[in-house]
C-alpha cells in the first residue's frame, strides 16, 4: 500500500510538471490558429473563498475570434486592438503568440474551498489570529462546487502547497500531507485526485503566528496508466484460500479443546476423588492413631501387671514347695492334716487366680479384640483397610490420568516441575497407604501368633484348675480318711512332687510369657510412632489432594476458556472467511475505479469560459489564498508603474 501511495504520488506530480510545461494539444474546429490555451487565474481570500477571477488566453498569430461573458479584456503582450461584443472577443495580430486577459465576475470555480483557523480550541478570522502564539490547527476542506457545470471536479486533480515558517511553528503535524523542507520553510503538500475531495487537519505550536499564501494548481488527468494486475490476483486468491485453510483448521482446533476440555473434566473429577478420600483417609488415620495410642498405653499397663503375675506364680510354687516338704514330714495327726488341708485350699486359690489371669489374657490378646477396641475409639479396621485399597486404586487412576493429559497441561502454562511435585507427593501417599496396610496386616498376624501361646496358656491353667479341684476335693476327703490313706502318702507324695515338677515349667512359661509381653510393648511402641508418622503424612495427603483438587479447577477453568476462546476464534475465521469470498473481484473493481480516478476524463478538454470555445488545447487553474500577516504601519509607496503581463504572473507567485 505504500509503494501503491508513492507510485500514485509521483504519477501526479510528473503530470503537474508535464501539464504545465507541455500542453498537448486538442483537436478543434476551425483554424489552426484559433487553437486556444486558458490559465484560469483566481484570487482566494484566507478562509479559502473566491475574491476574484481572471482568464489569461493564448493564442498564435492571426485573426482571433473567443468567446467568453467577460467583464473587461486586454491584450497583454502587444499594442494590437480588441474587440469586445456580448460574448464575443475579436483581434487579429501578427506576433507569434498573443495573450488577453478577461475579468469575470460571477464566475463559480469547480471546488468549494474553506480554510478555518483555530487556535487553543477557539476559531479565529484570519485577519484577527495573525501575531497569536499557541496551539494552532488548520481544517482544510476540499469539496465539490455544484454550482459550476462542466466535468471539471471529475477530470482535474489538485495540487495543494501550505508553508510554515520553522522559526515561528513547532511540532508541525499533517497526517495527509508529503512534507519537505525548503530553507526554513515547511512545506506540505497534497494531491487530491479527480472527483474526490479532502477534510484535513494541519496542527503546530506557534509564535506570532503568519503565513505565506495557500497555493493551489488544478489540471486535466488523463494518465494512460496499465497495470498488470494478475500476479496481485493470483496472491489474493492464495490469500482467500488460506483463509480457508485457517478457517478449517480452526474448527479443528476448536474441537481438540473441546476434547482437552472434557479430559480436564476427568482429571478434575479424579482430584476431587482423591481429595475426598484422602479427606477421609486423614480422619480414618488421625482415629488410628488415637487407637493404636490406646492399645499402647493397655499394653503398658499389661506389661506393668507382668511383675504381679509372675510373683503370683513364685508364691504358688513356694506353696507347692512348702507342700512337698509338709508331705515329706507328714504324720498322722490331727493338726498336720488340717495343715495338708490348708495348704491344698492356699493352692486351689493361687491355681483358680492363675486360670482367671490367663483367661483375661486371652481375652485381650486377640485381632478381633484389637478391631473392637479401635472400633470403640471411631475407627473400623476392616473400612480402613477398604478405604486404604480404594485410595490407591485412585491415586493410580488419578497418576495415569496426569500422565495422559502433560502435554495439555505444559500447553496451559503448568509446569512439569509443578506436575512432577504432584506426582512424587501421590507416590509418597501410596508409600504410606500400603505401610498403613502393612501395619495393620502385621499386627493382625502377630495377634494371632501371640494369641495361640495364651489360648494354650489358658487351656492349661484350666486343665490344672480342674484337676486340682478335683484333688483338693481328694484332700478334703482324705482328712476324714486319713487313717485309711496313711498307707498311701507314699502315692500322695509322688503326686506332689509331679505337680511341683510340673509347675515349675508353667512358672518358667509365665517368665517366658512376661518377656513377650515386654517385647510387645516395645514393638508396638514402634507401631505407635509409625502411625504418627502415618497421621503427619495423611494430613500431608489431604493438604495436597485439596491443593492437587485446586489446580485441576483451575486447569479446568484455563481450558474452558481455551475452548470458549477457540470458537471465538472459529467464528471469527468464519465471518472472515464469508467477508473475503468474492475480494479478488471487488479488488479488481476497486483497481479499475481508482485507475478511472487517476486517468481523469477521456474527453476533450472544454473551455472554463465558454462552451462556444470549441478548439482548446488545455485548461489550467492557478488559485492563490491572500497570506496571513501581522499589519505593519502603512508606508507612503511611490507610485507603481504599470506591470507587464510576465510580471503580473511573477508577483501573482511572489517571484517579483
Amino acid at each position: 500500500m505504500r509503494k501503491s501511495k508513492k507510485l500514485v504520488a509521483i504519477l501526479l506530480c510528473a503530470a503537474f510538471i508535464l501539464g504545465m510545461a507541455a500542453p498537448v494539444y486538442a483537436s478543434g474546429t476551425g483554424e489552426e490558429s484559433s487553437v486556444k490555451e486558458e490559465n484560469v487565474y483566481v484570487t482566494l481570500a484566507s478562509d479559502g473563498s473566491v475574491k476574484g477571477i481572471y482568464v489569461v488566453n493564448s493564442f498564435s498569430g492571426g485573426t482571433i475570434t473567443d468567446y467568453g461573458e467577460y467583464d473587461s479584456v486586454k491584450i497583454l503582450n502587444t499594442t494590437d486592438p480588441i474587440s469586445q461584443d456580448g460574448d464575443t472577443i475579436t483581434f487579429s495580430s501578427s506576433a507569434d503568440k498573443i495573450y488577453y486577459q478577461g475579468e469575470l465576475s460571477d464566475a463559480e470555480i469547480p471546488w468549494d474551498i474553506s480554510i478555518r483557523y483555530y487556535m487553543d480550541g477557539s476559531e479565529y478570522p484570519a485577519d484577527e489570529i495573525a501575531g497569536k502564539s499557541g496551539e494552532l490547527e488548520i481544517r482544510f476542506t476540499v469539496s465539490e462546487n455544484t454550482s459550476c457545470s462542466g466535468s471539471f471536479y471529475e477530470d482535474y486533480a489538485l495540487q495543494v502547497s501550505f508553508s510554515l515558517d520553522t522559526e515561528l511553528c513547532s511540532n508541525i503535524t499533517a497526517a495527509d500531507a508529503t512534507a519537505a523542507n525548503v530553507g526554513s520553510e515547511k512545506q506540505l503538500s497534497y494531491i487530491i485526485l479527480p472527483g474526490t475531495g479532502i477534510e484535513t487537519t494541519i496542527c503546530a505550536d506557534v509564535t506570532d503566528f503568519e503565513m505565506d499564501a495557500v497555493s493551489i494548481s488544478g489540471i486535466r488527468m488523463n494518465l494512460d496508466i496499465d497495470i498488470d494486475d494478475e500476479e496481485l490476483m493470483d496472491q489474493i486468491t492464495e490469500l482467500t484460500d488460506a483463509i480457508e485453510q485457517i478457517d478449517d483448521g480452526t474448527g479443528e482446533l476448536e474441537d481438540g479443546a473441546g476434547e482437552l476440555q472434557s479430559g480436564g473434566r476427568a482429571v478434575s473429577s479424579g482430584a476431587q476423588a482423591l481429595s475426598l478420600g484422602s479427606d477421609s483417609l486423614d480422619s480414618g488415620v488421625q482415629a488410628l492413631n488415637s487407637g493404636i495410642a490406646e492399645i499402647q498405653a493397655g499394653i503398658d499397663a499389661l506389661n506393668g501387671q507382668s511383675d504381679t503375675l509372675t510373683g503370683g506364680s513364685a508364691q504358688m510354687l513356694s506353696a507347692l514347695e512348702q507342700l512337698q516338704a509338709a508331705l515329706g514330714g507328714v504324720s498322722a495327726s490331727a493338726s498336720e492334716v488340717q495343715a495338708i488341708v490348708d495348704a491344698s485350699s492356699s493352692v486351689q486359690e493361687a491355681i483358680d487366680d492363675l486360670a482367671e489371669g490367663a483367661a483375661e489374657l486371652k481375652a485381650n490378646i486377640s485381632y478381633e479384640t484389637y478391631k473392637a477396641v479401635m472400633a470403640q475409639n471411631g475407627l473400623d479396621i476392616d473400612s480402613l483397610l477398604s478405604g486404604n485399597a480404594e485410595a490407591i486404586e485412585a491415586i493410580n487412576s488419578a497418576l495415569a490420568q496426569v500422565e495422559q493429559y502433560s502435554a495439555a497441561l505444559s500447553t496451559l502454562g503448568i509446569s512439569s516441575g509443578t506436575v512432577d511435585q504432584y506426582v512424587s507427593l501421590a507416590n509418597q501417599i501410596l508409600i504410606l497407604l500400603n505401610g498403613n496396610t502393612a501395619a495393620v496386616q502385621g499386627m493382625e498376624s502377630y495377634l494371632e501368633n501371640a494369641g495361640e501361646g495364651v489360648t494354650a496358656l489358658a487351656a492349661g491353667a484350666q486343665s490344672l484348675q480342674e484337676n486340682y479341684a478335683q484333688f483338693d476335693a481328694a484332700i478334703d476327703s482324705l482328712a476324714d480318711t486319713l487313717t485309711g490313706l496313711l498307707c498311701q502318702m507314699a502315692e500322695l507324695k509322688e503326686a506332689v512332687n509331679t505337680l511341683v515338677e510340673e509347675y515349675a515349667k508353667l512358672d518358667d512359661g509365665l517368665e517366658a510369657y512376661a518377656e513377650g509381653v515386654a517385647q510387645v510393648a516395645a514393638g508396638y511402641s514402634r507401631i505407635s510412632g509409625g502411625a504418627s508418622e502415618l497421621a503427619g503424612g495423611s494430613s500431608e495427603l489431604a493438604e495436597g489432594g485439596d491443593s492437587l483438587y485446586s489446580g485441576t479447577l483451575d486447569l479446568l477453568d484455563g481450558l474452558t476458556q481455551l475452548y470458549a476462546a477457540t470458537g471465538d476464534l472459529s467464528d471469527g475465521t468464519g465471518e472472515l472467511r464469508e467477508e473475503t469470498s468474492g475480494m479478488d473481484s471487488e479488488l479488481e473493481e476497486k483497481i479499475d475505479e481508482i485507475l478511472d480516478s487517476l486517468s481523469g476524463g477521456d474527453g476533450e478538454p472544454v473551455s472554463f469560459v465558454s462552451d462556444k470555445n470549441t478548439n482548446v488545447a488545455s485548461v489550467q487553474f492557478a488559485m492563490q489564498t491572500e497570506s496571513i500577516e501581522v499589519e505593519e504601519v502603512e508606508m507612503e509607496e511611490e507610485t507603481e508603474a504599470e506591470l507587464t503581463m510576465w510580471q503580473k504572473l511573477l508577483r501573482l507567485f511572489d517571484l517579483y
